[in-house]
């Protein structure tokens, strides 16, 4: 099989990126054995009109091929997935080329039936990094950034899943990774001179840095019957860091609950709670007529959960009306510094499938 895809993605400070991803798999046999297979092209290539300085505009651009083989082991109730990924990096704009090699390996052992799954692995990856993707998580990156891709040299898990009961399935899961040219969102600078409008401590920019994360994340889901399902699910971070003093803006803890009931043949109703821990962020007030008034402050983001319902009814295979609430707590959290989120919100609406 094959997939091919081409993204042209700007905004109105005249920023432009292009990305092309192709991609393909297939399988061949070495000794009888069958070998399963990926090749990649990646190539991105982007320019903005300014730095944050405005001293210059910024170009970047790379090409990524990519190749990974991997042979499956199937002994009993033993599976290992043995494999490496292999990375060419070509930086068209700096003329660097480098190489790497990641392993990809994953194993799982049934030690119960399907009550108790061991599982474990090794993989790492080189992660290409994007305008388009930066402001998908942050809205709010000012159009003057670094984009460079970020080396994950391995990430190790080790967990168990399974099933309590025929209704009831876990999961849990321990992890450690270390990433080189990490990217991590921080709130840009403000000049005392500000002349752009994201220069008023209303703008993050990418700090990229060598991160350790370790993490153990746990995950329930109960399905009572077909009409009604039921997941909780938590995960807690511990981050290192060797250049910045915080992993910026990353939250120690997130859970989240998520609830989805059938109620009748039309009539359907659904909830969720998310939770996010502290994170930390940092900005700094620059004088430029006397530098020694420059200030910078660390700021402590609160932990903060943010609650939804919606119900819905079914009048007919194309016809359906809804009403939603998001954020009934109303709570004015800030999920990034300086912009806290809209209050309680509600929404009504119908959706109607056309059949041709």
């Amino acid at each position: 099989d094959a997939s091919l895809r081409f993204r042209r993605f700007g905004d109105n400070h005249d920023s432009a990126e292009n990305r092309l991803v192709a991609k393909t798999s297939f399988d061949f046999v070495v000794q009888d054995a069958v070998i399963k297979s990926e090749f990649s092209i990646d190539y991105i290539s982007g320019t903005f009109d300014r730095d944050y300085s405005n001293i210059g505009e910024i170009n970047y651009g790379n090409v990524t091929f990519g190749f990974a083989p991997s042979y499956q082991l199937v002994q009993d109730d033993l599976t290992i997935d043995l494999g490496v990924k292999l990375a060419y990096l070509n930086d068209t704009e700096f003329s660097e080329n480098k190489f790497y090699i990641y392993p990809n390996i994953e194993a799982s052992y049934r030690l119960v039936d399907e009550i108790l799954i061991a599982f474990g692995g090794l993989k790492g990856d080189l992660i290409q990094n994007s305008y388009y993707d930066f402001v998908n998580e942050n809205p709010f990156v000012s159009p003057t950034l670094l984009v460079t891709p970020t080396d994950q040299q391995y990430k190790m898990f080790v967990g168990a899943k399974g099933k309590l009961s025929s209704n009831i399935g876990y999961s849990v899961k321990g992890s450690y990774s270390s990433e080189k040219n990490k990217a991590l969102y921080k709130s840009n600078d403000v000049p005392s001179d500000a002349l752009t409008e994201y220069q008023y401590g209303n703008s993050f920019f990418v700090a990229y840095d060598d991160v350790t994360t370790f993490s153990v994340a746990g995950e329930l889901n109960v399905d009572l019957n077909r009409n009604f399902t039921l997941g909780v699910k938590g995960e807690y971070f511990g981050y290192s860091t060797d250049n910045e003093s915080e992993a910026w803006n990353l939250p120690d803890l997130t859970a989240s609950v998520f609830l989805d009931y059938q109620i009748s043949e039309q009539w359907f109703a659904g909830a969720s709670v998310f939770f996010v821990g502290e994170r930390e962020d940092q900005s700094t007030y620059f004088d430029i007529l006397n530098p020694l008034n420059t200030t910078t402050t660390t700021v402590t983001l609160d932990s903060y959960f943010d609650a939804n319902a919606h119900v819905g009814y079914k009048a007919n295979d194309q016809l359906s009306f809804f009403v939603k609430a998001n954020n009934i707590a109303s709570q004015n959290y800030n999920r990034w510094s300086n912009f806290p989120v809209q209050g309680i919100q509600l929404l009504g609406g119908a959706t109607y499938q056309f059949d041709f």
